[in-house]
């Protein structure tokens, strides 16, 4: 479509000069012809519309009002906070959304959350899958609440770990976490430790 509306204007200035041309061969004013005038009136106002539209802007879709394409946070399309035991509210889950969007703007990490039923022994196999499967790097994080096996995992990215020790780990979780999921509080675990994880990580860079 665009082609043609580039061609045709010129194409139709073609046809005009051609009968003007015509028109000195035979040594006559084909311009004093009735129907001559009618059709380059016609091919005129075809030049003036096909001018018209190829001068017009290409449409473009603005950006969605809700994420500015220069402000699409890191997990706009898939959270980083995957709650497949349902046991989050989904004040939590915005709440874990927006402390990401904050670690991401300031810092370029992510603290991936997780909570499962997967309730077998090798729970720290488990966490290092998922830790690959949200494709989190070097200095993010991932927590993981297995809920029918009572038990959850502080897992970090090798650059990081340099820094935030095993030791670090279970002191956070324990500290942090343990008492909210004892008592099956599984919102304030979540929200208690990666608050506490925000500020560790606004220390470390600054």
């Amino acid at each position: 479509m665009n082609i043609f509306l580039s061609v045709f204007p010129w194409a139709a200035i073609g046809i005009a000069l051609a009968i003007t041309a015509a028109g000195a061969v035979i040594g006559k004013n084909v311009f004093k012809k009735q129907g001559v005038a009618w059709l380059l009136t016609i091919v005129m106002v075809c030049v003036a519309i096909g001018v018209g539209y190829a001068k017009a802007p290409v449409y473009s879709p603005a950006p969605s009002p809700d994420y500015p394409a220069e402000t699409i946070p890191p997990a706009a399309a898939g959270s980083f906070v995957w709650d497949d035991a349902g046991v989050l509210s989904r004040q939590t889950v915005r709440t874990l959304d927006e402390r990401n969007q904050r670690l991401w703007d300031r810092h370029g990490v992510t603290v991936g959350v997780v909570t499962c039923n997967y309730n077998r022994n090798d729970l720290y196999e488990y966490v290092i899958e998922m830790f690959e499967e949200m494709g989190l790097g070097g200095y993010d994080m991932l927590v993981v609440l297995d809920i029918r096996g009572e038990n959850y995992w502080l897992y970090t990215g090798n650059d990081v770990a340099w820094d935030f020790s095993d030791e670090d780990c279970t002191n956070y979780t324990y500290d942090y976490m343990e008492n909210w999921f004892a008592r099956g509080n599984y919102d304030d675990a979540v929200l208690d430790l990666t608050e506490a994880l925000e500020v560790w990580y606004g220390d470390y860079y600054n």
